[in-house]
C-alpha cells in the first residue's frame, strides 16, 4: 500500500502501473494479482483503505453548527488528502466498468459516511436547529459534492474560509425565508 500511495501521489492515476507498484514494493506482478483483480482495487485500497473513523467526524456535541463545521472540514481534508485527490478520478471512471468496485465505493459511502451523516442531522432536529422535513440525503450530496468539487475540480485548500461558505449555505438556506418565494415572484 505504501508503494502505491507514493507513486499514486508522485505520478497520478492514469500513469500508476501495476508493473511499476509491483517494482517499487520489490515483489512480483503475480504478487500483486494474487491480492487485487486490476490496478483500481490496489488504488482503492491504498486510497480509501486508511480513511479515518466516521467515529471521529460524527462524534457529536450539542451544537450542529461546530458539528456540521467538523463534517465540512473533513470532507474537504478527506478530497484534499493528495493520494485520494490522485485516485478519486480514476477510480469514479473505473467503477462504471467494475460491478466489485462500485460495490465496494457504495459501502464506503453508505456504511461510513450516510448513517453517520443521518445521525448529524437527526441531533440537530433535535436540537431545534434543523427542519424536521429537511431531505438529509439530498444535503448530503450537497456537501459531498460541493467538498469534491472545491478541492478536486477547483483545487481550493481547505481554509475556514471556505468552511463557513459553505456551512453557511447549510444553516441560512438560500432564500431569505423558507416558504416565500423571492421578490421578484409572484406569492
Amino acid at each position: 500500500m505504501a508503494a502505491t500511495r507514493a507513486l499514486l501521489a508522485r505520478d497520478g492515476y492514469d500513469q500508476l502501473t501495476i508493473d511499476a507498484i509491483a517494482k517499487e514494493a520489490g515483489v512480483s506482478r503475480p504478487t500483486v494479482y494474487r491480492r487485487w483483480p486490476s490496478k483500481a482495487h490496489v488504488v482503492f485500497d491504498a486510497a480509501f483503505g486508511d480513511t479515518p473513523a466516521a467515529d471521529d467526524v460524527f462524534a457529536g456535541t450539542d451544537d450542529f453548527g461546530a458539528d456540521l463545521r467538523t463534517f465540512v472540514r473533513g470532507a474537504l481534508e478527506f478530497w484534499g488528502r493528495p493520494v485520494v485527490s490522485a485516485a478519486v478520478l480514476g477510480i469514479l471512471a473505473e467503477r462504471k466498468r467494475d460491478p466489485a468496485l462500485h460495490i465496494r465505493t457504495q459501502q464506503l459511502l453508505d456504511e461510513q459516511t450516510v448513517s453517520g451523516f443521518t445521525g448529524l442531522v437527526r441531533r440537530g432536529i433535535e436540537q431545534g436547529v434543523v427542519r424536521p422535513d429537511v431531505d438529509v440525503g439530498m444535503l448530503y450530496h450537497l456537501l459531498i459534492s460541493a467538498t469534491f468539487y472545491a478541492v478536486v475540480v477547483q483545487h481550493h485548500s481547505t481554509t475556514d474560509d471556505l468552511v463557513d461558505r459553505l456551512c453557511s449555505l447549510v444553516l441560512q438556506g438560500a432564500t431569505k425565508e423558507r416558504g416565500h418565494p423571492p421578490d421578484d415572484q409572484p406569492a
